[in-house]
């Protein structure tokens, strides 16, 4: 009894019949060659869905990368922006303190302020042979603080007279003073009090004080203090002339 075996080479007219009489198979070489050729869908498709993904985690590391590479080089020029701002600020700082200082070394260099200590040697032995102005003022004080300003322009502009300046704190020189006598412009010569001008209404107010109503005022009492240089040279000749005639008389 023969037996029927799968045949190991088929035609394409034998497969139509086998298929046409139920018994359904094609070559197995075949198949798994056209497998192995083509793969199947569902590998083919797993295989490009982690290829993609690969190529995707790979993109986006990539990504990451360049991501922390400008994040790096931005705050790189950050902070050195910053460092340049901090010392440009600190080099303006220094520069506002060496201005601020020699404002006010030229502010009072015409001004001298005075203690208690110092008051003998630079107000009352001065005042023997120049003319003395004294500003009596005290801390916190609008008015203080405005007519000292003044005071500052009237020495800078009066610098070549004969005229001494000085500032000095009102309760230093003269303990339990009034505050509300403040500011005080003490007139000195000769060792002696010439006149005391109380009070900044004295010289126009708050608003009216300047080195004209300062000269005014002090000059009402007498010439000899604030002469500019002419007025000065003309007494100066005056005396001389006094004295030739003294001389000659």
């Amino acid at each position: 009894m023969k037996t029927l075996t799968k045949q190991t080479t088929t035609t394409e007219w034998d497969e139509v019949l086998q298929k046409k009489f139920g018994n359904n198979f094609v070559k197995e070489d075949k198949v798994k060659e056209d497998e192995q050729r083509k793969g199947t869908p569902r590998t083919m498709k797993k295989e490009e869905t982690n290829v993609a993904i690969f190529e995707n985690e790979r993109d986006d590391e990539n990504d990451e990368n360049d991501e922390d590479e400008e994040e790096e080089a931005f705050m790189k020029s950050y902070r050195e922006k910053r460092i340049a701002e901090m010392l440009f600020m600190q080099k303006e700082e220094k520069e506002d303190e060496k201005e601020e200082k020699n404002n006010n070394v030229r502010r009072n260099e015409y001004v001298m302020h005075v203690s208690h200590e110092q008051w003998t040697k630079e107000v009352t032995e001065v005042s023997r042979s120049h003319p003395v102005l004294v500003l009596l003022t005290k801390e916190n004080s609008k008015a203080c603080f405005t007519l000292e300003r003044v005071m500052e322009d009237v020495a800078r502009t009066y610098r070549t007279s004969r005229t001494k300046f000085r500032r000095a704190e009102a309760r230093d020189i003269i303990p339990n003073y009034p505050e509300r006598n403040v500011p005080t412009l003490i007139l000195y010569r000769n060792g002696d009090v010439v006149e005391n001008i109380v009070g900044i209404e004295q010289f126009g107010g708050m608003s009216g004080v300047n080195t004209e109503t300062v000269r005014r005022r002090v000059r009402m009492k007498s010439d000899e203090f604030l002469m500019d240089r002419g007025e000065e040279e003309a007494k100066e000749a005056e005396k001389r002339r006094e004295k030739e005639t003294a001389k000659n008389g």
